[in-house]
């Protein structure tokens, strides 16, 4: 691993923990073990630093993805991969500093949401055609219009305002809201699948 690499990874590691407003490049300097010169030598200012982070994030999902698309067996197996990894704390790190960038680094934010939806919005068109393919979803569904909701479902699921972590988890409202919306445009097949994985996990 490179050292801007390294840089990248620990930087976005104390950002999640610490907020995007708390961290100075005294702090990522002093992480890394390096001089404030040679931070300053690869990053022109926190802006560039935290813009890179956020890009070396969606890259980790990229490939986190991919890894959990090669080790399912059709949309539905991927689908419960995903409501099995959901994680209340690791959720709530996201969303902080999510609030932190939207409030102090509005330029950054905006270009980040932007990016996250257009790569949410691609996977999503992708994987109802996979399901589609498989005989799992529906054939007579408006797919732009199925995605976009599917989107604005998972903005309102990540809403701490409408849900609170404290009164429920990450988890419990993936299972409520996502796997049962898929529910509804699901196949005879598709739905045994999803009810089988229901009942095994009540």
């Amino acid at each position: 691993m490179d050292i801007k690499t390294t840089i990248l990874e620990n930087s976005l590691e104390l950002f999640l923990m610490r907020g995007c407003k708390a961290v100075t490049m005294d702090d990522i300097a002093k992480e890394n073990g390096i001089s404030k010169r040679t931070l300053y030598e690869i990053f022109t200012d926190k802006s560039d630093l935290l813009e890179q982070c956020i890009g070396f994030l969606h890259c980790h999902m990229m490939q986190y993805s991919a890894k959990m698309e090669e080790d399912s067996n059709n949309l539905l197996d991927l689908l419960f991969k995903i409501h099995e990894t959901q994680s209340d704390v690791i959720i709530n790190l996201k969303r902080n500093f999510f609030m932190e960038l939207k409030r102090y680094y509005f330029p950054i934010y905006k270009k980040t949401v932007e990016k996250f939806t257009a790569y949410h919005r691609e996977k999503t068109v992708e994987y109802l055609k996979q399901g589609q393919r498989e005989g799992l979803v529906i054939m007579d569904i408006n797919i732009d219009l199925v995605t976009k909701i599917i989107i604005e479902i998972s903005n309102i699921i990540e809403d701490s305002a409408v849900f609170p972590l404290k009164e429920h988890s990450r988890k419990d409202l993936f299972r409520e809201v996502v796997i049962l919306y898929f529910r509804g445009i699901s196949t005879l097949k598709g739905i045994e699948l999803i009810d089988k994985y229901i009942q095994i996990n009540k």
